[in-house]
């Protein structure tokens, strides 16, 4: 009898060991759980801090960020890209705008270099082990949304539990890439016609796409919008001067 009461008590103890043990290790796991959500909200904030101005900028200078000599024209304050240049005594322009891939990539790379403004995960250590890996930014315009994606490998190691997230996306509800669209028929026109029917246009596409024509001499200005958003897309049309 005093075996198996020995034996028994044995196992009391054991069984409370294990159950201690399991009861830390889940307040552990909810302890890195707990820190891994704000430094998912300060990387997403950070990708949005730096992200909106560069693709404001993006839309309001027909698809570039760096704007070089003789290849824009300023309207008010705003330097504007020729996305159509002009062909001596032609009505018709040279296309030079961007594909998109460029675009996503210009963006891409911009908001890389400007991260590190905003980025600070060593702040979330406390008490873990942190280890970060190399960063890469990918950027896919869509008609209605911009998805901006942080390959960042992220482990966070307390005793023997690990946590690891690799990527980390922030959406812009933004119609860059519908505004787009219609900008690539807009400058087809141009440099097969030399014209552009806007009301024609807006009518056809029952107000979906508001556009804008303006003619600074000599060059013409269209500015692009949704209905539903004030995402601006514009660019000029370089003109001859008479």
């Amino acid at each position: 009898m005093f075996i198996i009461f020995g034996i028994f008590l044995l196992v009391i103890v054991l069984l409370i060991f294990f159950l201690r043990a399991q009861l830390f290790s889940s307040q552990t796991a909810v302890s890195i759980d707990d820190q891994l959500v704000p430094l998912e909200d300060h990387i997403k904030t950070c990708i949005s801090k730096v992200g909106e101005p560069l693709i404001q900028t993006i839309g309001k200078q027909g698809g570039y960020l760096t704007l070089i000599e003789d290849t824009y024209s300023e309207y008010g304050a705003t330097k504007i890209s020729y996305l159509c240049y002009n062909r001596k005594k032609d009505q018709r322009c040279y296309n030079r705008m961007l594909k998109k891939e460029e675009i996503e990539e210009t963006l891409s790379k911009a908001i890389e270099q400007e991260l590190p403004t905003c980025l600070n995960i060593n702040q979330f250590k406390k008490g873990l082990q942190l280890t970060i890996g190399n960063k890469q930014v990918t950027t896919t315009i869509g008609e209605q949304t911009i998805l901006v994606t942080l390959y960042l490998p992220i482990t966070l190691k307390k005793n023997n539990l690990i946590v690891q997230k690799n990527n980390f996306t922030k959406t812009f509800n933004y119609p860059l890439g519908k505004l787009y669209d219609v900008s690539k028929e807009i400058i087809r026109a141009e440099t097969t016609t030399g014209s552009f029917d806007t009301q024609e246009y807006m009518t056809l596409h029952k107000g979906e796409i508001h556009i804008q024509k303006k003619q600074p001499y000599p060059d013409k200005l269209y500015i692009l919008k949704t209905r539903q958003n004030d995402y601006t897309f514009q660019f000029m049309i370089q003109g001859e001067p008479a």
